[in-house]
């Protein structure tokens, strides 16, 4: 703390001062927030006080503000001057070291050598009055809004503060900073951050970070830049894998920064993918969450698979995922053109690419899903070219890469465990062990949504129990004699679907056992 210095703001800090109020604010209340136009704007206000105002800087980086202002307290035709403040910013990765209590204790003594009676301002109902804040409705003020909350305090700053009664009204200015539009296009000035908007918030004490890696019963969570150890609350069920974090995922945490953080909940998803538990019979497991693109992974050597590459698509619409099919190593194939047709006639939700690494073919394809705030996950076998085409499309070294073993073209597992990792341009890549297979279960939607054609094809049967056998009218039978649909495809999907319903039967039965047995109860 004594390395915090206290001092007034330049305009040299401008900037800096409205990037941490950006920072201090975002995603707290609603997607993204407006606090950092509101400062820019206050300082050309009648009624900012840059006297009072201070701002907080550590190793010459700012981490703090609080901005004072003029403000009313009306009781008909009697007007009292007051000051208010606000906001007070805290740079996020510094919470819990003190300085929000030393900006306001710092200013508040300032004050009282003013000629104004007392503070009024709307604030976080925990934190104030541990500093002397007293609610609003003692003094007789009332907010003209709403007309009081525990939000909604005052400090006496002089005894006369006990003769201001009436409705309280803070700078217009105030009322200046809520056109979208301008927020957007003022926030383009800065880094960028993904707005969100989730049922968690309006956050308190909590804090709001992304699950970047799990190692057993160890949680990394990404808050802005920091990797923050974290460990679970105790009220988390650990028998219902479903509830738990999982890489991707949006927690609200308590933050320790000199310790573990603690999670506290996980907020809703947008998006899932999940897979039969190999190690678990019936369990699903969970792998990855609020994901945008899948890019499944495969080179054009003998790693590729049409039934592979069928099965992963089928997980990704399943999960609410835009499946996106990267050949690589087109280098070595003498007609990677037919690959792509062949993987696009799987759905026609499927992209795919042909790229080479060694000599930039087709990069510039994949480029269009490296949107600021979009999440890429990678899935495919060990070896089939995930980091290296990441690394050549970003121009980084961000990944680790294996050689590839000549004889059956399996590559060496350089990714132990998955892991997200966040680019400066604000896109999210979620890299994942290679996996040569994956397998089928909770799954039907997705498999439906493969294969649209043949569930039409269907749906046109004379019988609506149609065996595709000896049954007259069957448009099944009549697709391959047109040769509109293949035995093979048509075989592929009656493999998947099979494959599914008896894991998903597997795994429904066993969630019955386990909650019959946490109830005490036996299951025959």
């Amino acid at each position: 703390m004594n390395q915090i210095i206290i001092r007034k703001e330049t305009k040299e800090d401008y900037f800096k001062t409205e990037h941490m109020v950006m920072r201090a604010f975002w995603n707290i209340h609603g997607p993204g927030c407006n606090e950092h136009l509101l400062v820019h704007k206050l300082r050309t206000s009648p009624d900012y006080i840059p006297e009072l105002s201070r701002v907080a800087e550590l190793d010459g980086r700012i981490v703090g503000a609080i901005f004072y202002s003029k403000a009313r307290v009306m009781e008909g035709d009697v007007v009292h001057e007051v000051l208010t403040f606000g906001p007070l910013a805290v740079e996020p990765v510094c919470f819990s070291m003190g300085i929000g209590a030393k900006l306001l204790n710092e200013t508040i003594e300032s004050a009282r050598n003013t000629d104004y009676p007392g503070i009024v301002i709307c604030g976080e109902p925990g934190y104030y009055p541990k500093h002397g804040f007293e609610l609003c409705e003692k003094y007789d003020i009332h907010h003209p809004a709403f007309g009081n909350s525990d939000a909604f305090m005052a400090f006496p700053l002089k005894e006369t503060f006990k003769d201001v009664h009436g409705l309280f009204y803070e700078s217009p200015i105030f009322e200046e900073c809520e056109d979208e539009a301008e927020i957007a296009e003022f926030t383009k000035e800065f880094p960028y951050y993904r707005p969100l908007k989730l049922s968690c918030q309006w956050l308190h004490k909590e804090r709001l970070g992304r699950i970047s890696e799990i190692r057993k019963n160890s949680f990394t969570i990404r808050f802005f830049e920091k990797e923050l150890p974290a460990k679970l609350k105790g009220s988390f069920d650990a028998t219902l894998p479903e509830n738990l974090p999982i890489v991707g995922d949006y927690v609200t945490f308590l933050y320790n920064p000199i310790g573990e953080s603690q999670i506290l909940s996980v907020c809703d998803r947008t998006s899932q993918l999940e897979r039969p538990d190999q190690a678990k019979t019936g369990v699903m497991q969970h792998m990855v969450a609020n994901v945008d693109y899948l890019f499944i992974v495969t080179s054009l050597n003998d790693d590729y698979s049409y039934n592979r590459i069928a099965r992963y698509v089928s997980v990704a619409l399943q999960g609410g995922v835009t499946p996106v099919v990267v050949l690589t190593k087109s280098d070595l194939c003498t007609n990677p053109g037919r690959f792509v047709r062949e993987v696009e006639g799987i759905s026609e939700k499927v992209r795919a690419h042909a790229v080479s690494a060694l000599y930039g073919i087709g990069l510039d394809e994949l480029e269009d899903y490296f949107i600021p705030g979009k999440t890429i996950c990678l899935m495919g076998s060990s070896g089939a070219g995930k980091s290296t085409i990441i690394n050549a499309i970003t121009k980084e070294d961000i990944m680790k890469t294996g050689n590839v073993r000549e004889a059956d073209a399996h590559g060496r597992h350089t990714t132990t465990h998955r892991q997200l990792i966040e680019l400066e341009n604000g896109v999210s890549i979620i890299d994942t062990p290679g996996m040569r297979e994956i397998g089928m279960a909770n799954a039907g939607a997705g498999i439906d949504d493969t294969f649209t054609d043949i569930k039409e094809l269907e749906a046109r049967c004379r019988f609506s129990d149609c065996k595709h056998d000896t049954e007259p009218g069957c448009a099944i039978k009549k697709a391959f004699e047109t040769g509109e649909l293949s035995m093979e495809r048509f075989m592929l999907y009656k493999d998947l679907s099979k494959e599914n319903e008896k894991n998903y039967a597997k795994k429904k039965q066993i969630s019955k056992w386990a909650k019959a047995a946490k109830k005490g109860k036996v299951v025959y």
